[in-house]
């Protein structure tokens, strides 16, 4: 049967099956699992906090027993628990625990089991290598006790890592080949192989199969309770949804991950369902999006999964410029996606250098070993086979006399050097098997090829790498090269041939599928294998570097988008080295300063700007080459203008801690200190009349009462309106209100002293509060005048219009409470309303307790 025919079969399968067991397999849970588990290891799927502390008295008692069954049990259910709660390192150390006590206790179960805890948590640690070995051994074992439950797991575990890998198709077939076993392996596990093969599903762009998928695991999870489990179903589900637009599934599906995290206590689940809710509330809803975003940016940078709080920024900056929020929000997102993606990509960087060079000496190393051996031992049986003819030919001449014993010899001697002649040949063939079985079995493409282009040897990994057989591609493809790359590889061929030595080449070719595969090269000009025909040959070995160069693709476009957003950035971003010289300077600075970023690398900070700008920042820049972050805020003169700026100071530090420099990023805030002060006289005066509102007066009556108190001198406060002034407005309108309200407060301005303090509370009702009254006789002075000065007309658009005022006034000592001191005002200036009007009354307010006295003119 084919294997297309196979899968297809087997998945149709695998779901009518799983559709007929579901409701057995719902119900059974842990207790029809056929493996050994303690029941704490059941309690750490929805308690595993309470799980981990119960644990450490069990594992010390069981060591003290020497029960070692018990204490891998004990392990599993801590490896379990560790699991739940996203904590690898402390899944792996249970798994190696659990696997040394399995070992000496000799059950191969137990042990299979560590084991794929081990592998599971070095793959969620990205420990790739140490996965796929431990995955190995578990089938090792396997195959001595054959055990279908555990056959699933294993298939599980390789799903899950050909997903870390980037393989999604590897990832789908791993988990039909789990779901294909018995039925016997666990409705969890089944849950779990659906969620990888609708994972991988997503990944390839088949959105309906993937719904597909996870509506039979959803169907399937029935009762079981497994939190985490759950979570991740929901966080596939919001996934895929994403893919669809479906924005209602998105938020459904992260709000019930944040009541299961809750549950779980789990840390990365509250994470993604902070992210799902954030991506699904995307631009229509930019504050809903950020505050998520940030949530889920916090649960990943505690759990110091750099990639994941990398891709959270990434999605949450746009999020914020789209909201306009703060510069120094912005500053602080930018500068951690800066030293995220430096600190990852400096570190994919060394693990694929690493891993070129090793792969280069390898093939160097292998392939010129095996020439010269082959080489060396031609050379030496050629040389002994013609040195021994040559003397038996010397001795026939020499003893022709005597034939018989001369033609004994010379058979003898002839047959020894043709037994030699064939143990060199013998020997050659043996070389040359061992050099076409290390170039068959290599990874590498290994040609061997004349000058002409003509190919004597291809190795079979052409299958791999190109999708060709070997035969194919013995004549010149020519056509199977890029036409970008045609022209070059041709002179570096040419310049090959012509001067020898070794030379790396570059270029890419056309996969059978159809998809370019580049190749790198390794070259050597070598003699040919015919070396009395004068020519010579080209060996080179080829591998794909497609991952490598795309990666190197992906870092050019991060760096040219992350230059994108600090060049759009309105503000200085710049970096420093220790000796306070430019490294990185944004287009910003060209507005600023009118020099180009290119200009300003390696030049010191005090030449951008101004004298007065360097004295400014020199001691916050020291201070951040000492190793302290700072924000600090200044003033200096640019261009002839005043600026106000904030800046921060972030230190670079290298791996090794040391300060190298440090990051800067400043933002004008001029026109905000500008608007601060504007907002600061809109908040503390009347914007009719310009004098004081009833916010400022109350500030100001606070600190009168604090200075009368200390000073023991008395302080009045007055209480004015106009008489009859709604009868202006009915009958005017409110246009010529406003006239007579703005002259009223010029005449009460004009007529006390500029450091006494007229308000507006309101309407036509203004307070002066009046300091340092000696006696009653000067506040009743000053109310008096007061009367008088509004005697005169008030010249309006509506004509001249005669008005008055009644005056309430309130004396008292700083011991009296304002509210008091108010109420008390207030009557009296109702009390010079109901004398007449035009007038005014004076009352002296008590403290608490005491009663006011009223007094009149």
């Amino acid at each position: 049967m084919k294997r297309a025919d196979w899968c297809g079969s087997a998945r149709r399968w695998s779901q009518r099956l799983l559709l007929a067991t579901l409701a057995l397999a719902s119900a059974a849970g842990f207790a029809a699992d056929p493996l050994p588990r303690h029941p704490l290891e059941a309690r750490a799927l929805v308690e595993p906090e309470r799980v981990l502390a119960e644990l450490p008295p069990l594992i010390e008692a069981a060591q003290k027993r020497g029960d070692l069954r018990e204490l891998a049990l004990l392990q599993l259910a801590r490896a379990n628990a560790c699991r739940v709660v996203a904590d690898w390192d402390c899944q792996r150390d249970a798994g190696s625990r659990a696997h040394d006590a399995a070992v000496a206790v000799g059950d191969a179960v137990l042990n299979i089991r560590s084991v794929l805890a081990d592998a599971r948590a070095s793959i969620a640690l990205q420990d790739f290598s140490r996965g796929e070995h431990l995955l190995g051994e578990a089938q090792r074992l396997l195959q001595a006790a054959p055990n279908p439950p555990l056959e699933a797991d294993v298939f599980l575990a390789y799903s899950s890592l050909s997903h870390s890998l980037g393989k999604h198709g590897l990832a789908i077939d791993y988990a039909e080949r789990g779901l294909a076993l018995d039925t016997d392996i666990g409705a969890a596990t089944r849950v779990r192989l659906l969620r990888n093969r609708a994972r991988a599903e997503a990944q390839l762009g088949r959105a309906d199969a993937a719904q597909r998928t996870l509506a039979l695991a959803q169907q399937l999870y029935g009762d079981l309770d497994d939190p985490k489990l759950r979570a991740e179903l929901f966080l596939e589900t919001a996934r895929v949804a994403h893919g669809n637009g479906d924005v209602e599934t998105q938020r459904r599906a992260g709000r019930e991950m944040l009541v299961l995290a809750d549950r779980l206590k789990n840390a990365q689940v509250a994470g993604q369902a902070h992210e799902v809710l954030g991506v699904a509330a995307g631009m229509t809803d930019t504050d809903g999006a950020a505050r998520e975003l940030r949530l889920a940016l916090e649960a990943f940078r505690r759990l110091n999964q750099g990639r994941e709080e990398l891709r959270v920024l990434r999605e949450l900056i746009p999020v914020e410029i789209h909201r306009h929020a703060t510069r120094s929000e912005l500053e602080l997102l930018t500068l951690r996606e800066i030293e995220l993606s430096r600190s990852l990509e400096e570190t994919d960087r060394a693990k694929s250098a690493a891993d070129f060079e090793a792969r280069v000496k390898y093939a160097q190393s292998e392939i010129e070993l095996a020439r010269l051996k082959q080489e060396a031992v031609i050379a030496d049986e050629r040389a002994a086979a013609m040195a021994h003819t040559s003397r038996l030919t010397n001795a026939l001449i020499a003893l022709a006399g005597v034939m018989l014993v001369v033609l004994t010899t010379f058979f003898l001697l002839q047959w020894r050097a043709k037994q030699r002649l064939q143990l060199a040949y013998e020997r050659y063939r043996e070389s040359e098997r061992r050099y076409r079985m290390l170039a068959d079995n290599s990874r590498d493409l290994v040609v061997r090829m004349r000058a002409d282009g003509h190919r004597l040897y291809v190795s079979p990994s052409a299958r791999e790498l190109l999708g060709w057989e070997p035969e194919a591609l013995i004549e010149p493809r020519w056509e199977l090269v890029h036409p970008d790359d045609r022209v070059p590889l041709r002179e570096a061929i040419a310049a090959l041939v012509a001067d020898g030595g070794t030379a790396t080449v570059t270029y890419r070719a056309r996969h059978r599928d159809g998809h370019y595969v580049w190749i790198e090269a390794l070259a050597q000009r070598v003699v040919a294998a015919d070396a009395g025909s004068g020519g010579v040959e080209i060996v080179y070995s080829g591998r794909d570097i497609t991952a490598r160069v795309q990666a190197e693709q992906a870092l050019a476009e991060s760096q040219r988008r992350l230059l994108a957003v600090t060049d759009n950035t309105p503000a200085l971003i710049a970096q420093f080295d220790a000796g306070l010289r430019y490294r990185f300077a944004n287009d910003y600075h060209r507005k600023a300063f009118g020099l180009a970023p290119a200009d300003l690398i390696g030049r010191h900070l005090a030449d951008a700007g101004s004298g007065t700008a360097y004295a400014v920042v020199r001691g916050h820049a020291e201070a951040a080459l000492r190793g302290e972050a700072g924000r600090f805020e200044g003033e200096i003169e640019l261009h002839g203008r005043r600026y106000h700026f904030q800046s921060h100071y972030v230190p670079d530090r290298d791996e090794d801690g040391v300060v190298r420099g440090f990051y800067a990023l400043t933002f004008d805030i001029t026109a905000l200190k500008q608007a601060e002060q504007a907002l600061e006289r809109l908040a503390r005066f009347d914007s009719m009349t310009g004098v004081a509102n009833r916010r400022h007066f109350q500030e100001r009556l606070d600190l009168a009462l604090a200075r009368a108190r200390r000073s023991e001198r008395p302080l009045a406060l007055f209480y004015l309106d106009i008489d009859h002034f709604k009868r202006i407005n009915d009958t005017l309108g409110h246009g010529v209100g406003d006239e007579v309200i703005n002259e009223f407060a010029r005449r009460l301005v004009a007529n006390v002293r500029q450091q006494d303090m007229v308000a507006r509370l309101g309407g036509d009702e203004f307070v002066i509060l009046v300091e340092d009254v000696i006696q009653h006789a000067d506040a009743e002075a000053v109310a008096a005048k007061l009367v008088v000065a509004m005697h005169d007309d008030v010249l309006t658009s509506a004509g001249r219009i005669r008005i008055t005022t009644s005056v309430g006034v309130a004396v008292g000592s700083g011991f009296v409470d304002p509210i008091s001191l108010i109420a008390v005002a207030d009557q009296a200036l109702y009390s010079a309303k109901g004398s007449g009007r035009d007038t005014y009354r004076l009352r002296t307010a008590k403290p608490v307790g005491e009663e006011s006295v009223t007094a009149t003119p």
